[in-house]
């Protein structure tokens, strides 16, 4: 089988996206996966669009109908059932160098109150890409822009990450506003990520951002190392290096993060 054949791009929508520049170059590389309103950038390059919000996916109907465009369109109604647990997990099952995996808990900013939210029950976009992905057996899955810092974070000097809002549709039709990211959304991307590549070995993920988004996530090691060796931190420069190359990235990427 071809590279070209076994890779999907999955599309997210942090602003770091704009480092890499034209996603039309991703064309003909691979399978492309996008998520909510890609589309209104790029109607013709993706294969797959996914929404979970209603809103978002009745938008995308909407919008195709107008303007027909390519993509099959993805809602919640068609997402994997699967719920993110493996055989074997321990409930409270907890990673090396984490401080949490499954359960994040922490205060509602409505009621002042202490919640405790199971990951494994979350249904999002991005994630669902990428277990679609998985499931539909990609042997190598690049995961671009899914910026699980917030906007700028190169820029702070503090020790507390930012949490500014990060997304190239923020303050758009079907994008609640607000000033900051919520707080669980790092973590729920990570356990289900990590835990995706748990359960399919033979893939390989490659986290694509820039360079200070994936050293700066102090997060992302204990997740890598859990992986079934098959999880990747790289940046925006080797992903254009595989799409000019076609080659097998394990042959040629040097990973900023990998397994150990």
């Amino acid at each position: 089988m071809s590279i070209t054949n076994e890779t999907c791009f999955v599309i997210g929508n942090g602003e770091s996206r704009n480092i890499f520049g034209n996603l039309n170059a991703l064309k003909n590389k691979g399978t492309i996966y996008g998520c909510n309103a890609i589309y209104r950038d790029y109607p013709d390059l993706c294969d797959k669009i996914f929404a979970v919000d209603k809103g978002m996916y009745d938008e995308i109907v909407e919008a195709k109908q107008a303007n027909p465009f390519p993509a099959e369109i993805i809602g919640r109604h068609q997402f994997s059932d699967w719920n993110y647990l493996n055989e074997g997990d321990k409930k409270n099952m907890m990673p090396k160098g984490l401080q949490l995996y499954r359960f994040w808990i922490g205060g509602n900013n409505k009621t002042g109150e202490m919640r405790t939210l199971d990951l494994s029950l979350a249904r999002g976009t991005g994630m669902s890409a990428v277990l679609d992905a998985a499931e539909k057996k990609f042997k190598h899955i690049f995961m671009i822009a899914f910026d699980m810092l917030g906007a700028e974070q190169w820029a702070v000097k503090t020790n507390m990450p930012s949490r500014k809002q990060n997304n190239i549709y923020k303050n758009t039709k079907n994008y609640p506003t607000r000033m900051n990211m919520k707080a669980y959304l790092k973590y729920e991307w990570l356990y289900q990520l990590t835990q995706i590549t748990r359960r399919f070995p033979k893939s390989n993920f490659y986290l694509i951002n820039r360079k200070e988004y994936i050293k700066g996530n102090n997060l992302l090691p204990g997740y890598v190392n859990f992986s079934k060796n098959n999880l990747y931190g790289a940046h925006y420069a080797e992903l254009k290096k595989f799409v000019d190359d076609q080659r097998n990235p394990l042959d040629f990427f040097k990973f900023s993060i990998q397994p150990v």
